[in-house]
């Protein structure tokens, strides 16, 4: 007798073993590709958030780096800009004399472990700030004086006529420090003013400087100080005394007059500059900077 044959209750389909397990094998293989088509899917929904992610990633450092950093003035500051003044800041205070031959570069290194091969960031100045901070601090303050020299330029209708042979300058200037650090123009613009300055998208920071820096020599020559107010300084330096001198007549006998008219020019220029300076507001985006408060900054001041 042949195989027994079972026959289908609905359609009276005669239908075998065989018939059975090709059936079972077809529906094996439609789970299987079924199970691999949601790996798949699954796979590429993973993939489109990575790549999402990591474009909105992008575009967030992106946006941080070219637009806005934080927000000075009301303005927007890229972290272009930020870095710009970030490393004319330092250079401008690594070269300030703190006293006789002792520059700030020289202090900072010798006394207070500050190292110039080091990120600043990973290096601690005082408590949980580092150094990284430290100069941050001080490159708010110079961009609040600086956008203060330009207000204080643009309300004297001050006319800046001398732009194109600053700039050119500037530029020769920047070569002979490449040179003489045996470096490239573009690695050197990047190892002053960070990783993301080329010449070109810091062409408009540089001329904001230079224009200030002329406006601040034409501020200073309007400046007057008197004899009679040289001369008050003193006898009020006078009347204070000095503890470290016990003849007041041959300390007054000793007194610099120019460094006396300087150090009154200097008063007089914060009177005019200091109030635009503190209407000046920083607007500090996510907390990006660690801005001291100023029983922090006179305390590491002394």
């Amino acid at each position: 007798m042949g195989k027994k044959q079972e026959s289908n209750d609905k359609t009276g389909k005669v239908i075998t073993k065989y018939d059975k397990k090709v059936a079972k094998r077809k529906a094996e293989e439609r789970k299987a590709k079924r199970a691999s088509f949601i790996i798949k899917l699954a796979t590429i929904i993973v993939l489109v958030a990575i790549v999402c992610s990591s474009v909105i990633a992008f575009s967030l450092r992106y946006y941080r780096i070219h637009n806005l950093f934080i927000k000075v003035d009301n303005e927007n500051v890229s972290e272009i800009e930020f870095d710009y003044y970030y490393g004319m800041t330092k250079s401008t205070l690594f070269n300030t004399t703190l006293y006789g031959d002792v520059n700030y570069l020289s202090y900072f290194t010798s006394y207070m472990g500050y190292d110039t091969d080091k990120k600043d960031k990973s290096q601690t100045y005082s408590g949980d700030n580092t150094w990284y901070d430290y100069f941050a601090n001080q490159t708010v303050t110079t961009m609040k004086e600086y956008r203060a020299l330009l207000k204080l330029a643009d309300e004297a209708n001050y006319e800046y006529i001398t732009a194109d042979d600053d700039y050119n300058a500037f530029l020769d200037e920047l070569r002979s420090a490449a040179e003489a650090n045996d470096m490239s123009v573009k690695k050197y613009v990047k190892h002053i003013y960070g990783d993301n300055a080329t010449l070109a998208n810091t062409k408009d920071y540089v001329m904001d400087v230079l224009k200030a820096q002329s406006y601040l020599e034409v501020l200073n020559d309007s400046i007057e100080v008197t004899d009679a107010e040289i001369d008050e300084y003193i006898a009020n330096q006078k009347a204070t005394g000095d503890e470290n001198t016990e003849n007041a007549d041959a300390q007054t006998e000793e007194v610099d007059r120019d460094q006396v008219s300087a150090t009154i020019r200097s008063q007089k220029y914060n009177e005019i500059v200091d109030p635009v300076m503190d209407s000046i507001k920083v607007d500090n985006i996510k907390n990006r900077i660690v801005m001291y408060t100023e029983a922090e900054t006179e305390s590491d001041a002394q």
